[in-house]
């Protein structure tokens, strides 16, 4: 009875301390980087040395597919010239002359991150890689991943070609708010139908398989970068994205599972704005309110068991003239302890006329105006007369001084 009893104790002691959320400080990450972010507001909710700048290998291509589903061509049929069949690595054997349309070489670019589909992509964009990097570059700019630089669109190790786990997690987090490139990396499987090859392609990024949630993005290795991944999943109302560099083997997946684990366990999510409701009322005058509505969702992650302090602003631009339903009338501005977090733009939810002057108060501002500009020219006159007579007199003072000397 005693075993029994022993044993009982043992069971929830041990269901206890399973369910207990996995804490930032407890975290073990075998790689050089990492980083969590929140995928709706961009908020870090975990790093490890994010801003280190490491080798990104296969990841560089969730920015290069980006690019090439953005210039609106994905439908264009590439003709496939003679550098891509040249390259090393992962290949779906592209063959020079060979037609592809330019959808396949994104597919074959992101599910079995094929470095030949990479190359095919970039030079067809921007005509050679380099000038491909220059949009590369640009593009990470532009999205605030500044500590950043490509060279290349496959990620092959090559001098000055680098990033960190921050900016990996904005491009990624830019990126899979494009409806395209989020079914793309959710795909795991792919047919190919290439000249020299035709197979079913499969994704390389394990967490589809078997986290749930899991939605994307890309998976990278070479032997200098060692292991990147930048994963991300999504449940109920809350999307996350973890990203890790520099991971010395397979453990890259249990990692990344950890970091996304600990966000899930460890943070809620609250919607600040929803898209067209009532975020404010501004009374105008004494006849007129202005109802403002939210143009989009805003959500924040906080932490399960913390004090954070969540704060809005109204910032209103001014009324110069007539306002139409939906114009932006202003911004509210979101602050989590004191740190801004993120705007959304307030739209007009009624329509407001904002009084005219009338002719006469043209008339009297007119007329305001021509007095003292009178009175201004009337000052000035007086003045330079009084430094006139001021210049004589000293001039005279000067003359009878010098004759004075010479006696």
């Amino acid at each position: 009875m005693r075993k029994i009893g022993f044993f009982l104790v043992l069971f929830f002691c041990l269901l206890i301390l399973s369910g207990t959320p996995v804490q930032a400080g407890e975290l073990q990450i075998s790689g050089k980087s990492a980083v969590l972010l929140d995928q709706k507001s961009g908020q870090v909710l975990y790093d490890q040395d994010k801003d280190a700048k490491l080798s990104p290998a296969s990841t560089t291509k969730i920015l290069t597919t980006i690019l090439a589903i953005e210039s609106g061509k994905l439908d264009d049929i590439v003709t496939i010239g003679p550098n891509p069949p040249l390259v090393d690595g992962t290949r779906v054997y592209l063959e020079s002359g060979e037609t592809v349309k330019l959808r396949d070489l994104v597919m074959a670019a992101l599910v079995p991150s094929a470095n030949d589909a990479a190359l095919a992509i970039a030079e067809y964009i921007a005509g050679s890689q380099e000038d491909f990097a220059r949009l590369m570059n640009e593009k990470a700019k532009s999205l605030g991943a500044v500590n950043s630089n490509f060279v290349n669109p496959h990620g092959l190790t090559e001098e000055n070609h680098y990033t960190t786990a921050y900016d990996l997690a904005v491009i990624a987090r830019y990126a899979m708010n494009n409806e395209t490139f989020r079914q793309m990396v959710q795909s795991k499987v792919y047919d190919w139908e290439g000249k020299a090859w035709q197979t079913r392609l499969i994704n390389l990024n394990k967490l589809l398989w078997n986290y749930d949630g899991a939605d994307g993005v890309k998976t990278g290795y070479t032997t200098e970068a060692k292991s990147t991944l930048v994963a991300s999943a999504t449940r109920d109302d809350r999307s996350y994205i973890s990203v890790i560099l520099g991971s010395p083997g397979q453990t890259i997946w249990q990692d990344s599972e950890k970091i996304l684990d600990y966000g899930f366990a460890n943070h809620h999510s609250i919607e600040l704005a929803a898209p067209g409701a009532g975020a404010a009322t501004v009374r105008i005058d004494q006849n007129k309110t202005l109802q403002m509505v939210a143009k989009e969702s805003f959500r924040l992650s906080l932490p399960n068991e913390s004090s954070t302090k969540v704060e809005s602003q109204l910032e209103l631009f001014p009324f110069v003239k007539n306002i139409a339903e939906g114009d932006v009338v202003g911004q509210m501005v979101f602050a989590l302890d004191g740190k801004e977090m993120g705007r959304v733009d307030l739209l007009a939810g009624n329509a407001v006329r904002i009084t005219r002057l009338k002719v006469i108060d043209y008339i009297l501002y007119a007329a305001a105006g021509f007095f003292f500009l009178q009175l201004f020219w009337i000052v000035l006159v007086a003045f330079n007369r009084k430094r006139k007579r001021r210049s004589q007199y000293s001039y005279r003072t000067s003359y009878r001084g010098y004759s004075d000397g010479r006696r």
